[in-house]
């Protein structure tokens, strides 16, 4: 059990991560568990790339700016890694919305 924010993503597939905020004094901090891929890139601006173990490019995200809701650009080049980065988008996104209504 823990006091700060976690979030469990399930997958179609039975496969799941998780999301759970660091204790940090300054920035807001997120570890990924389970998600099976490498971070490259700046994930809470949502401007990052995916990349699986042999540093295969799997999926790239980013965030388009001037537009009044959230809009994305989102390639993903692995087929099996479709509902994985789409999920992922989708969490990043509504943990950010929470945490600008608790400001």
């Amino acid at each position: 059990m823990t006091l700060l924010p976690r979030f469990e993503i399930q997958l179609w597939d039975g496969s799941s991560f998780v999301i759970r905020k660091k204790l940090t004094f300054w920035r807001d901090k997120y570890e990924f568990d389970n998600l099976g891929l490498r971070i490259e890139g700046n994930i809470w601006d949502l401007n990052f790339k995916l990349l699986d173990d042999r540093d295969q490019l799997i999926a790239e995200i980013r965030k388009e700016l001037f537009h009044l809701t959230s809009t994305y650009n989102v390639t993903v080049l692995e087929d099996a890694y479709a509902d994985l980065v789409i999920s992922l988008c989708v969490a990043i996104d509504y943990v950010e919305m929470l945490e600008s209504q608790s400001n």
